[in-house]
């Protein structure tokens, strides 16, 4: 398994251990079983030459040399078991420990006891058990092998080989402290470095996610983003730097900036030599026009540069709905002060008319005086409505049985027969949208239509077809076999206050595409040969209230 994974294991203390630790603890294994084969190696070869390599094996040559063959082997067996992470890391590492304490004890039996000084061997295994085991088990056998010691001094005098007491009890006692002290210290050194690995890999690991999201973050910007080494090569380029300077997939060579964009390149260059150089406006070789902005990364020569790419195109169509936003409070705010006096208008110009003794020509006037007033009317309502984009009520509703049920009585209010608006059905859509607000869309698209189109004669004017487009969007279209529009004027036919007609008021499609767009769905002239159609492509089922109209 991996050193690197951030999951969490139980150990046998009942404390979680990361498995990257326990990892370590096996590798560490590794190397303390080598140790320890070596150890027995040398002790074979001690138990071979015994006599000659003092104190070793000097007391019971035959029990050394048993115990030492035995030690290798079973160190021998236990790195490969180890290798092959065979069983659970506490029990193999508790039973090495323990045929560690009695291989030794044995073997510093054979060679004179504690006084021929073999028993330093202990205090090493004794510290490498505390690296690899928790507490508990580090004092039970830092006990185990105090307890070994005493038994082996003692010896002598359970066998009745020896009368008495054994005379070096104090020096067993001294022993025996020195190794609960080298296990305590060895313990707590070894709690220290799991403590400070785990932090460092979880702080590594924290570093990576952060870098992935920041990585995430770039990429998906919609202002192109470069880092400029000092030589001039591109270091990073996300999506959308990309797209605007027409890079390929990043690869393993870096760029250099002056053959991708020569005009960016000079920018870049007057900036490092002057921070406060002004910026200017560059054509991209793909087309589009940028303006860059510098940041250096540092204060010294080697310093990167992190060069932001704005598209104007964007930076135009933000500022002109900026504009417009304003524009649309500010008009509604003045029709609904000029509503009030409009009404007043028309009211005595009503009045006028209706006066018995008025004569032809005051009649006729006032006759305008209403017409016009009846049209500045429907330019403040047409105003008002601007005000009213920002409050909607979307609701989720089944938009064929919706149009089957409001039709009628968008043909009522355009003063044409049913019959004339014709709904075609390709795929049934449920969708998300203000009903009061897609009933204004739908009520001028047919009415646009109606206007540019022949009479009725009992065939239909105007075809409303439901379907989905490529990506799965549900779409309204609204079709017409009129005159169409002239590509002259179709890409402004959405402008505010455009119009083709002497008393249009140039607002109904600009209305109705803001309407389209507070409610997350979007608005387009699509050219087609013979007539016109508008398609109103609705946005995802989100942010919808539970009301629904059932089919």
């Amino acid at each position: 398994m991996s050193a690197t994974h951030h999951t969490l294991d139980l150990a046998a203390d009942g404390a979680e251990t990361p498995l990257f630790v326990r990892e370590q603890n096996w590798l560490l294994l590794s190397y303390f079983n080598i140790y320890r084969l070596a150890l027995a190696l040398l002790a074979c070869i001690a138990g071979f030459w015994a006599g000659s390599l003092s104190p070793f094996a000097s007391t019971d040559p035959q029990l050394f040399l048993v115990v030492a063959l035995l030690y290798a082997t079973v160190y021998l067996v236990a790195i490969d078991t180890t290798r092959r992470r065979l069983g659970d890391f506490e029990t193999q590492a508790a039973v090495l420990a323990f045929c560690d304490v009695v291989a030794l004890i044995l073997l510093m039996h054979a060679s004179g006891g504690l006084a021929s000084g073999t028993g330093i061997l202990l205090l090493v295994s004794t510290a490498g058990t505390s690296f690899l085991l928790n507490r508990r088990m580090t004092i039970f056998f830092a006990s185990l092998t105090t307890i070994g010691i005493l038994l082996e001094s003692a010896w002598p005098y359970l066998t009745g080989l020896r009368n008495g007491l054994p005379t070096s009890y104090s020096q067993v006692g001294l022993f025996g402290l020195v190794l609960f002290a080298t296990a305590s210290l060895a313990h707590l050194v070894a709690d220290r470095l799991r403590l400070t690995e785990a932090l460092a890999e979880r702080q590594e690991l924290d570093i990576r996610h952060l870098g992935r999201l920041n990585e995430q973050i770039v990429q998906h910007l919609q202002s192109g983003v470069l880092v400029v080494a000092p030589t001039g090569h591109i270091r990073l380029a996300n999506k959308t730097a990309q797209t605007y300077l027409g890079l390929a997939a990043p690869d393993t060579q870096p760029l250099l900036l002056q053959t991708v964009a020569p005009a960016l390149f000079e920018q870049w260059v007057a900036q490092r030599n002057d921070a406060s150089g002004g910026r200017r406006l560059f054509v991209a070789a793909t087309g589009y026009t940028l303006l860059p902005r510098f940041k250096i990364l540092g204060r010294d020569a080697n310093a990167a540069t992190l060069v932001f790419l704005e598209d104007t195109a964007i930076l135009k169509q933000q500022a002109q709905q900026l504009k417009m936003a304003g524009l649309a409070r500010l008009t509604a705010g003045i029709a609904h002060e000029i509503r009030n006096p409009l009404g007043a208008i028309t009211h005595a110009a009503q009045l006028l008319t209706e006066t018995p003794d008025i004569g032809a020509e005051p009649r006729s006037l006032a006759a305008i005086i209403d017409d016009q007033g009846r049209r500045m009317n429907t330019i403040v309502e047409n105003v008002l409505q601007l005000g009213r984009r920002d409050r909607t009520n979307a609701t989720r509703f089944l938009l064929s049985t919706w149009l089957t049920q409001t039709l009628p009585a968008v043909a009522t209010a355009l003063n044409v027969p049913a019959k004339a608006l014709n709904l075609v059905i390709e795929q049934p859509q449920t969708v998300c949208f203000d009903t009061d607000h897609l009933f204004q869309i739908v009520n001028n698209l047919c009415h646009n239509s109606l206007k540019h189109s022949a009479p009725y004669h009992d065939v239909a004017i105007v075809k409303l077809l439901i379907s989905v487009d490529g990506e799965g969007h549900s779409v309204l279209d609204v079709i017409d076999w009129g005159e169409g529009i002239k590509g002259a004027i179709a890409d402004r036919i959405f402008d505010p206050f455009f119009t083709t007609t002497a008393r249009g008021t140039g607002l109904g499609l600009y209305i109705a595409r803001e309407l389209a767009e507070a409610n997350g769905a979007r608005l387009d002239h699509r050219p087609t040969p013979v007539g016109c159609q508008f398609r109103l492509t609705f946005g995802r089922l989100t942010d919808c209230t539970d009301a629904t109209l059932a089919s």
